[in-house]
């Protein structure tokens, strides 16, 4: 099974607030973030729920897509 690792740049820990100790570990199955210093661990959720707001009539939601170079 291939694990992927990446430090998570500017991020601080939920527990021990340490800064750039996050990795973010990915697996087939999984992914989940963990702290180098205090090993705290968190699951990433499978699944989101979406809050809709309501909105007026008189107002729309845009979404910006990343440009392909």
């Amino acid at each position: 099974m291939m694990t992927k690792k990446r430090f998570i740049a500017g991020a601080k820990c939920p527990k021990c607030q340490a800064q750039d100790k996050v990795v973010m570990i990915t697996t087939a199955d999984a992914e989940w973030i963990e702290c180098i210093e205090c090993n705290y661990s968190e699951q990433r959720p499978t699944e989101v729920e979406a809050e809709i707001a309501e909105l007026p009539d008189d107002v729309g939601v845009i979404q910006f897509k990343p440009q392909q170079k």
